[in-house]
């Protein structure tokens, strides 16, 4: 391989140097790509809030088969309230009676007595 001139010498590498460079660069860039994905949720479905009024939600939630996801909509209830949610129906088995969310982490009576006429039980839910 001809020499570079003058300034450019620093670009020479040996080929162990190029081989270590190519895998660095590639690791970055999987990286980059994997981080990317992750932050942009883009396996969950598009949503858009419309209102955030309570009382213009017309349909009722399953608390024994909704995802986190379907929770965030419930007053009161973020991501972190609606994944404390699911994990502690894993852990706990399906909720027998709405008020039981108060034995979630970060949900009180008040939170419960918003979102009551907006969640149900369904007696009939089968496990997937």
């Amino acid at each position: 391989m001809p020499e570079l001139p003058g300034p450019l010498k620093i670009f020479e590498f040996s080929r162990k140097e190029s081989l270590a460079a190519f895998f660095l660069i590639t690791t970055i860039l999987i990286g980059t790509g994997i981080k990317y994905s992750i932050d942009q949720h883009w396996w969950l479905p598009e949503t858009e809030v419309v209102d955030s009024d309570p009382e213009s939600i017309k349909l009722k939630i399953d608390l024994n088969r909704a995802e986190w996801y379907e929770f965030i909509i419930l007053p009161g209830i973020g991501e972190k309230k609606a994944r404390a949610i699911v994990e502690y129906r894993k852990d706990a088995g399906k909720f027998k009676t709405i008020e039981q969310l108060r034995e979630v982490s970060g949900i009180g009576v008040e939170t419960v007595k918003k979102i009551k006429n907006l969640v149900f039980i369904n007696d009939f839910t089968q496990v997937e």
